[in-house]
């Protein structure tokens, strides 16, 4: 207990004391937000932020989003050559200089989405390079409402999520780490790193016996947003940047 307080008040003190030190330098991070058209066999299609999270984040922040569609070759029909296609959300937040109102954890603000019952973990994903991205999966189940007001429909959704942060140097997928990094960088180094928040999700169907064409089970879902997710750190990330 005397312990956690301890930290506490360093960490505020720390904290308190950024405000009353030189402006920073910003460092840019080593993400690219353009999202192609193409990251390996999905294709691409952006959209721009809504105007809740343009109100809610600080001004300078910035956002790159897209539906990303994966057709289920293995699933095509040969009579109509039509193949039922996986949706997956995309998603890159780059903070500006005032990180503390850019970008934040998702468990955060996924509750007012709908998403309840949330299970973290953590995992990794062993990239072509050599490297290893480390990452936050999410599980949830997420209640949406549809239609007209005077005919409202409501649908719960299972959904799964991963998540991590490119700052100018580093690669983290824990909340905590990224903000000592960040303290750390402004504090000794005279930066303000930019850092990017990177999400993928899909909503999945908790049904191994899944029948073909219909939606994806758990363990669809995972490995295709994990290859989405290899396909955009391979393509997007300027690794040249990146410590090992």
């Amino acid at each position: 207990m005397k312990r956690s307080i301890l930290l506490a008040a360093t960490v505020g003190l720390i904290m308190a004391g950024i405000y009353i030190l030189p402006p920073f330098r910003q460092v840019e991070s080593a993400i690219n937000m353009t999202i192609p058209t193409y990251l390996g066999s999905w294709q691409t299609e952006t959209y721009p932020a809504s105007q809740k999270e343009l109100n809610i984040l600080a001004g300078d922040t910035k956002f790159a989003k897209a539906k990303c569609g994966l057709r289920r070759v293995e699933e095509m029909s040969y009579i109509t050559m039509k193949a039922p296609i996986d949706i997956a959300d995309l998603s890159v937040v780059l903070s500006g200089y005032d990180l503390a109102n850019s970008i934040h954890r998702p468990e955060r603000c996924m509750p007012a989405q709908g998403h309840r019952g949330l299970i973290s973990s953590d995992s990794t994903l062993e990239l072509d390079n050599g490297r290893t991205l480390p990452l936050t999966r999410l599980l949830s189940k997420q209640d949406l409402s549809y239609g007209p007001p005077e005919d409202r429909q409501h649908i719960t959704l299972d959904s799964i999520t991963y998540y991590f942060f490119v700052g100018a140097e580093h690669i983290t997928a824990d909340h905590t780490e990224r903000t000592l990094i960040d303290i750390y960088d402004r504090v000794a180094r005279g930066e303000a790193q930019k850092w990017a928040f990177i999400s993928a999700s899909m909503t999945f169907r908790n049904d191994p016996e899944r029948e073909m064409g219909s939606m994806p089970n758990l363990e669809m879902a995972d490995k295709k947003i994990r290859q989405l997710l290899k396909e955009l750190a391979e393509n997007n990330i300027d690794w040249d940047r990146i410590e090992s």
